[in-house]
């Protein structure tokens, strides 16, 4: 049986009046399908995010630039597949800093991946068809074909220097936690103290999350993708990415490795480099959450950074 759903911000009432909204169904606690309150079908047309503690609220602000003053003038007439979301509004309502986004219908990928330990059957990626892979190889070449030097100011882009330093910091926290150990923690720094940080400053334009849960499959080929906390980051932190969050499902991963190796020069220097940054991003992001909820996930990605610090071992990957 699901757990249910967690309760809604007590500000969420207020806000939907606010808006005009009503709640069709609930994606997570601060992401909500909705249709106008007027409106008395059930099937979603608005989509509705907002925070209110000081990461989500950035995190808000920024996605809405991201959405206002990038996205829409982006040159669309190449993609091959991509289909961008269109923002409807943004603001600030009673403390809490929300978007509204048109609803895109298809075949939202969100329920067909999970890194929830109670969620065997999607755990990873598990169960998703390999053939959508192929999709989301072409999903990333439409975004290589963005030109990153007209992108404004604000767009973060990724700076091995700055990251580690951060890892240095962060890494401690994880030794400590045992999700890591120290020899791995010092073969890491190693492998990053030999690399050309400028090497490794973005080579593209990417929502900042990719991979298939924040992927919309459309009719004809198409594929939207959501989530735009965007930035300019190494087109193979970006490829590694999906491939260690798609860990339930080896066919996929190999189907995606394949197409991957048809479109896309293969440095296997990079992308362990990304695979190790990629996979403790994710032990950070997870500090937090329950062993009862992340377990599997979190110890999945324990083990990928440890094996990626070999290099046979991405061979392997990628051979």
């Amino acid at each position: 049986m699901e757990p249910p759903m967690p309760p809604l911000h007590p500000k969420t009432p207020s806000l939907l009046d606010h808006l005009g909204l009503r709640i069709i169904d609930v994606v997570k606690w601060n992401l909500l399908l909705c249709v106008q309150k007027d409106d008395s079908g059930s099937v979603p047309t608005h989509v509705l995010k907002f925070g209110m503690d000081r990461r989500k609220t950035e995190s808000v602000d920024y996605e809405t630039r991201i959405m206002r003053e990038v996205l829409p003038v982006l040159d669309r007439e190449d993609f091959s597949r991509l289909v961008l979301p269109e923002l409807l509004g943004s603001g600030e309502h009673d403390g809490l800093h929300w978007l509204e986004t048109q609803y895109i219908a298809g075949q939202p990928l969100v329920h067909r991946w999970s890194e929830l330990n109670h969620k065997p059957n999607i755990l990873g990626g598990k169960g998703l068809e390999a053939d959508t892979a192929v999709a989301v190889v072409d999903i990333l070449r439409d975004l290589r074909s963005v030109d990153i030097g007209a992108l404004p100011d604000f767009v973060r882009r990724f700076d091995l220097g700055l990251w580690s330093k951060e890892f240095d910091r962060h890494a401690e926290d994880l030794v400590r936690l045992s999700w890591l150990d120290q020899p791995s923690i010092d073969f890491a720094s190693e492998l990053f103290s030999k690399v050309q940080t400028e090497r490794y400053q973005g080579s593209m334009f990417t929502n900042g999350d990719f991979y298939p849960r924040n992927f919309i499959l459309l009719p004809e080929g198409k594929l939207a993708v959501v989530d735009w906390v965007g930035g300019v980051d190494p087109w193979e932190f970006v490829a590694v990415h999906a491939w260690l969050m798609m860990w339930g499902n080896p066919d996929w991963q190999k189907r995606y490795v394949q197409e991957l190796k048809v479109h896309f020069p293969v440095d296997l220097g990079a992308l362990q480099v990304g695979l190790v940054v990629r996979s403790f991003d994710l032990l950070w992001r997870w500090k937090d959450e329950s062993e009862a909820d992340l377990s599997q996930a979190r110890a999945q990605m324990s083990e990928y950074l440890r094996q990626c610090l070999d290099p046979e071992y991405v061979r392997r990957i990628f051979e």
